[in-house]
């Protein structure tokens, strides 16, 4: 883990150059706030963003299990869950039970306070999906 209060995780894929993925700020003598940028769908190994909402969850999971690690946390660090999804109501679907399914295996037995919002568009137009997170992690 870098000393730095902002940066990206080595395995992680820069999707823009304009921010970091990880901010961190030190709270008090024993704890840290974690922040991450909103993780999303892209695989960086094809450089692709899948189709579905199901599966650009699951990849910003993964996204999201990367910047944990970097981080030195936790999903049991997880404090605070936002969650977007493009069209959420739209159609009178309502919300998608793939998106739930996933995020409960996910996430685990952890129930943090989470947000759920529908948007009309995230930064790249195949993108129907994004999950930021904020942690308190315990100084080592």
């Amino acid at each position: 883990m870098t000393d730095q209060p902002n940066f990206n995780p080595p395995n992680h894929d820069t999707f823009s150059p304009t921010y970091s993925h990880i901010s961190r700020i030190p709270i008090s003598s024993s704890h840290t706030l974690v922040s991450f940028a909103g993780q999303i769908g892209h695989d960086s190994t094809t450089d692709s963003i899948p189709a579905t909402l199901g599966e650009q969850c699951t990849l910003a999971f993964a996204n999201v299990d990367k910047c944990l690690e970097a981080a030195g946390a936790t999903k049991r660090d997880i404090i605070q869950v936002r969650q977007y999804v493009v069209n959420l109501l739209r159609g009178g679907q309502g919300q998608d039970p793939e998106r739930t399914k996933r995020y409960l295996a996910w996430i685990g037995e952890h129930r943090p306070p989470s947000t759920l919002l529908g948007v009309e568009a995230l930064a790249n137009e195949k993108l129907v999906y994004e999950i930021e997170i904020v942690c308190l992690v315990k100084s080592t």
